[in-house]
């Protein structure tokens, strides 16, 4: 999974972004040599996953990995209509840090510090990146239609539709598009089709809960959250006793790291499964409903191809039962067709002939 971490300068954007790569990306402006891009990639922490380690004992450890690119801010503060960074594109979910904390020692550039206002202009950015790149677009696929390819017909209502909401200011992300829908956008890069969370930087005095997520309006594609970044940063680089100790005293009840993680799962539907044994443990990510035999093939596509059946058990009864054996003499251990729907925290044997 890539994230595109956005925001406007002095947002604290580059802070979150060491938050979540446990990076130390230079703040307060681009010394970057890549242009002011930031990449990092951070393991996901599941505990059920761990526990499978600590229960097997295996040569290699592979949890899931998330990769963030932090990206180089907009000139001006919003001022300027400035073309944001192609990068944007190749990301499953863009992460846009919206400044809501004073800092007299941090100006901000439009002289106020307005949560709602950076925010509803940074997603007005957005919505012109993607009416240019449509406006483009339809006149390409309105020629290539008036002499009759084929594709260029089927494709122009889609792209009129889409140009018709952005024109409305309504972002793709809420536009109920078809599979096929989604395949021929996709080439196209449409930021607004991405599904979106919104991080709202706060104070430390905020970091109970400043109530600005409720400002929001609710969406199925949308999430909002609102961390300290400056906080967790810190507490990132305390030993793990000490950071604990500086949660409770600030009233965190989770780290800023699980909460991305957790709602960036939720927000585009992944689960994950596993596979277990001497050689490794191992999580992999998949889209929520996938069957049995699309899980074997993100492990391997002869998996899929020789697909016979799966052999399924739940990580918290493999867990309780002590392993593998354990559990099927608790007939914990089940078998599995193609179809079956994988759920999150299962762990999969497949078996296959090819």
């Amino acid at each position: 999974m890539r994230t595109g971490i956005l925001g406007y300068p002095q947002s604290g954007k580059t802070t979150l972004f060491n938050v979540l790569a446990r990076a130390h990306a230079p703040t307060g402006g681009y010394a970057s040599a890549a242009g002011g891009i930031h990449v990092g990639t951070v393991q996901v922490p599941d505990p059920r996953l761990e526990a499978l380690r600590d229960l097997f004992e295996p040569k290699k450890y592979t949890p899931a990995r998330i990769e963030y690119v932090d990206l180089a801010a907009p000139p001006g503060g919003g001022d300027e209509k400035a073309l944001l960074p192609q990068q944007i594109t190749s990301a499953d979910l863009l992460l846009v840090v919206v400044r809501a904390f004073e800092n007299p020692a941090v100006p901000h550039a439009k002289g106020s510090v307005d949560p709602m206002r950076d925010l509803t202009g940074f997603l007005d950015e957005l919505l012109l990146k993607d009416l240019a790149v449509l406006e483009g677009a339809a006149v390409r696929i309105r020629k290539a239609a008036q002499v009759g390819q084929k594709d260029a017909k089927e494709e122009l209502p889609l792209l009129e539709r889409c140009l018709a909401r952005v024109e409305e200011s309504v972002p793709l992300r809420h536009e109920t598009l078809t599979p096929d829908e989604e395949r021929r956008l996709r080439g196209y890069g449409l930021v607004t089709a991405k599904p979106l969370l919104v991080v709202f930087n706060v104070s430390e005095a905020q970091a109970k809960g400043a109530g600005l997520a409720a400002a929001l309006p609710a969406s199925p594609r949308t999430r909002v959250l609102e961390i300290c970044a400056k906080a967790e940063m810190e507490i990132a680089e305390l030993p793990p006793e000490e950071s604990r100790e500086f949660m409770e005293l600030m009233g965190i009840a989770e780290s800023g790291l699980d909460r991305v993680i957790r709602t960036s799962y939720d927000l585009l539907g992944l689960r994950s499964f596993f596979t277990v044994g001497k050689d490794e443990v191992r999580a992999w990510t998949i889209a929520a409903g996938t069957p049995a035999v699309g899980a074997a093939g993100k492990i391997h596509s002869d998996l899929e191809r020789g697909f016979i059946r799966a052999e399924v058990v739940a990580s918290g009864d493999l867990l309780e039962a002590g392993g593998l054996s354990e559990a099927k003499a608790k007939n914990r251990l089940r078998v599995e067709g193609k179809e079956y729907e994988v759920q999150d925290g299962d762990v999969l044997n497949i078996r296959f002939s090819v």
